[in-house]
């Protein structure tokens, strides 16, 4: 019994490190993580969402998310400015995950794109690699429709 419970914990364990390896998004680490927003817009008109938020780190690939899932569809203005305390990584915009560059302790960083942004999307990613991290993780922003 303990053979074949080891063996399905190392099953589960392949299984879910393929499905991490087979998406785009990675698999990432965040603790910590506190976030706020606010939304304006109603039922005849699109969302406009602003956040802000902080983690103590993130590990790996990890998006970060504004609003509730179903609040975008369509091309949005992001407008955000993200900073880390230790470490550094790649921020990627939008569903198209599309470089808008570097964050490290040494250089904040202000993005201003036009992203393309759907029910399950990620308004941005930050990839520290594969067993980097970043620390003291701070942004605020806004998504507004174009």
């Amino acid at each position: 019994m303990k053979v074949s419970g080891v063996f399905r914990r190392a099953s589960r364990t392949a299984f879910l490190l393929a499905i991490c390896a087979a998406t785009l998004a990675g698999c990432g680490t965040i603790s910590g993580h506190s976030q706020s927003c606010s939304s304006s817009g109603g039922i005849f008109s699109e969302n406009a969402v602003s956040c802000e938020g902080t983690a103590n780190t993130l590990g790996g690939r990890m998006g970060i998310e504004f609003g509730d899932d179903d609040d975008f569809s369509g091309e949005y203005r992001l407008e955000a400015s993200i900073s880390v305390e230790e470490g550094e990584a790649e921020v990627l915009a939008g569903d198209e995950e599309r470089s808008v560059g570097r964050v490290s302790a040494e250089e904040a960083i202000s993005v201003d794109e036009v992203v393309e942004l759907s029910e399950d999307s990620n308004v941005f990613t930050l990839d520290a690699g594969e067993d980097g991290e970043v620390s003291g993780l701070a942004y605020e922003g806004a998504v507004t429709p174009r």
